[in-house]
């Protein structure tokens, strides 16, 4: 047995010897609620604590004009932006105008309900994984994601990643089940899921053109049908997405924006070979001679094509090596854990990152043959390819970390099985 399985291998007997009492549906509905009530308790004791000063403060200014004034803005709370999509400013000051209040209040029930929805993305992913490997593996994978440090930290942050999650998984969802099943019907749950998840994270929106594309090669599905639930699938998706193509004409002067207009920036970032952003901040803040955000970021993608075009030319095989090792390493090796949790100290958390990551990728390499983990594996390849080109960073590769825990879990069992009868467990 390889080492990086061991600690999957310690979880799996615990697991197994749980599933003894109870079968794996019922027993992960009990540690979903137990892990749920853990996390709520979290936050009513050191939520508040969970204060980045980033990106979350700037989505709750946000959220608090989009309540009181009707405008999305971002950065610049004087003007209307298109610099981010609207679903969470949105979610924020909904949840404002429910608990009646913009300040602590709402901010705790924002982190209750993003705990609620990683809980919900956690039991998807069990019906996910019970679909691929088997109710055990998929029980198997929602407790160890159930014990991944960042997947706790990332709900208690008003970052977007917690609605990203649970509407990347119901995405997920809608598509195997509209594959298994291709009628209308989930055709047009598929362009819901697809429409809802763009407005979150704008970047997974090509991701189901790739999915369209693996359908056309499996030849399953008669081409005639599969065309036409295509077809219903983009129109839902067009139709909610056109009242913010109308929006966002209206707001930049007749500009097409179709998703965002914030491309600049983490492309440029992205330029600076082997590093982070936190290692040039001196730089950074020289980038910028005006404070208007279209400018800026006009001026910060043509700075990054000249970066890429002197980078190449002239260090051709450092950028090379970090246009494609480098940004891969740091997409998946980064691990996201800003802030520590009670009790779990940064290096327990590197440590379970790593072994799953290394497991992880056991099993994603055993069940490459199989026609829905090839879905999973393809929405993976799409998300890294997409970061290595912009700006590749922990936050970003967080929502996909419990596809690869999945497949952790499935190294796990596909050992397992393999074992003589009397080491089964």
């Amino acid at each position: 047995m390889t080492p990086v399985l061991r600690p999957i291998r310690d979880a799996g007997r615990k697991a197994s010897r749980f599933l003894r009492l109870l079968p794996p549906r019922k027993a992960c509905l009990l540690l979903l609620g137990f892990t749920l009530l853990l996390k709520i308790l979290l936050v009513l004791a050191a939520g508040t604590q969970y204060d980045y000063r980033s990106d979350d403060r700037e989505y709750l200014r946000s959220a608090r004009i989009l309540l009181e004034q009707g405008t999305l803005t971002y950065n610049d709370p004087s003007q209307p932006t298109a610099f981010i999509t609207p679903a969470y400013p949105a979610f924020l000051a909904l949840v404002m105008k429910l608990v009646g209040s913009t300040g602590p209040a709402a901010a705790q029930t924002v982190r209750v309900i993003q705990a609620v929805l990683i809980t919900a993305a956690l039991w998807l992913l069990f019906r996910i994984g019970s679909r691929l490997f088997g109710e055990r593996t998929a029980f198997i994978a929602v407790l160890l994601a159930s014990l991944y440090p960042p997947l706790w930290l990332i709900s208690n942050f008003l970052f977007t990643e917690s609605l990203f999650i649970a509407v990347l998984f119901l995405l997920i969802a809608a598509a195997l089940r509209a594959e298994a099943k291709p009628t209308y019907a989930n055709a047009l749950l598929f362009g819901l899921a697809w429409a809802a998840a763009v407005y979150v994270r704008p970047t997974v929106a090509l991701w189901p053109g790739l999915f369209f594309l693996l359908l056309i090669v499996r030849k399953r599905i008669p081409f005639a049908r599969l065309l036409r639930c295509g077809l219903a699938a983009a129109l839902v998706f067009v139709l909610c997405l056109t009242p913010w193509w109308v929006r966002n004409e209206r707001v930049s002067g007749g500009e097409f924006i179709p998703l965002t207009k914030s491309s600049g920036n983490p492309l440029l970032l992205g330029t600076y070979p082997w590093t982070v952003p936190a290692l040039f901040l001196d730089e950074q803040k020289t980038w910028h001679t005006t404070d208007n955000l279209w400018v800026n970021d006009e001026l910060d993608t043509r700075h990054a094509v000249e970066r890429l075009k002197d980078g190449f030319a002239h260090r051709f095989w450092v950028y090379a090596s970090w246009y494609t090792v480098g940004k891969f390493l740091l997409f998946w090796g980064d691990v996201f854990y800003w802030m520590p949790l009670p009790g779990i100290p940064l290096a327990a958390a590197i440590a379970a990152h790593y072994l799953l990551l290394a497991a992880g990728f056991v099993g994603l390499y055993r069940a490459r043959r199989s026609r829905d983990a090839v879905t999973l594996i393809s929405l993976l390849g799409y998300f890294t390819l997409l970061h290595m080109v912009y700006l590749p960073h922990s936050r970003y590769a967080l929502p996909l970390m419990p596809i690869v825990i999945l497949f952790a879990a499935s190294a796990y069992t596909g050992w397992n099985r393999r074992m003589p009868k009397r080491q089964i467990l």
